[in-house]
């Protein structure tokens, strides 16, 4: 779909409400598009381990990834057991589209330690989001967990150091509200293919801002409280 600025999207809940139908309404077909359009991408093209968040959006990217013979890194739900790698050449052709869904993850992918994650230097993160603007900040969910995820892999040592993120937004917005956790764009990814952003060079992008996370929160993700765990020893 064209490009849809619109400057009144000035706060999450303003964006979302405005936003969210359009996104729900993206065609089933879109998937297939934007899956090819990454594969013309060259940091796509010199990945061996890419982080694809569980989007229906996003699971064409997902097989062609295990197609192309790359490692497909996904976030375990709500984060509770950190994350799952599927591993190419491993799955039967028949059953990639569903070992690539959230629930298939878990019969078909790996569970990671994270004192593993160190290993896998991830260089392409790709996450589905309502709107992105034009210097990347995007609007999720409202839950934060692409963030919460980029911080922990980050903080284990599992980002290459030339990681590039991409976004897969149905719309433009212009000066969304940004926090300081939140991880930006560096491409922004529509059916007309890829959209460089220009994400501030700011300190903390990849940070776990552990003041803002409940106690209760961390108990729940294995990797966070096991990173707070080795921190605190």
């Amino acid at each position: 779909m064209p490009p849809n600025p619109d400057s009144s999207l000035t706060t999450p809940g303003a964006a979302k409400k405005a936003l969210r139908s359009r996104y729900q309404a993206l065609p089933a077909v879109l998937s297939g598009r934007l899956a090819q359009h990454l594969r013309s991408f060259e940091p796509y093209r010199r990945a061996q381990c890419v982080f694809v968040s569980p989007s229906p959006l996003l699971k064409q990217l997902r097989i062609n990834l295990l197609l192309d013979g790359k490692a497909l890194l996904m976030p375990a739900p709500s984060l509770h057991d950190g994350f799952y790698l599927l591993s190419p050449y491993t799955i039967n052709f028949g059953r990639l589209a569903q070992a690539v869904s959230p629930k298939g993850m878990l019969q078909h992918g790996r569970k990671l330690a994270t004192a593993r994650l160190a290993d896998l230097q991830v260089s392409l993160l790709v996450a589905e989001a309502l709107a992105v603007d034009r210097r990347g900040t995007m609007l999720g969910d409202g839950k934060g967990f692409f963030d919460l995820a980029a911080a922990i892999l980050a903080a284990t040592g599992a980002l290459a150091a030339n990681v590039t993120v991409v976004a897969a937004a149905g719309d433009v917005a212009q000066n969304l509200p940004i926090e300081p956790w939140d991880v930006q764009a560096d491409q922004r990814l529509d059916e007309t293919g890829l959209t460089p952003c220009r994400p501030a060079d700011k300190p903390g992008r990849w940070s776990i801002h552990w003041e803002q996370l409940p106690p209760v929160r961390i108990r729940r993700i294995t990797p966070l409280w096991q990173i707070r765990e080795q921190a605190d020893r």
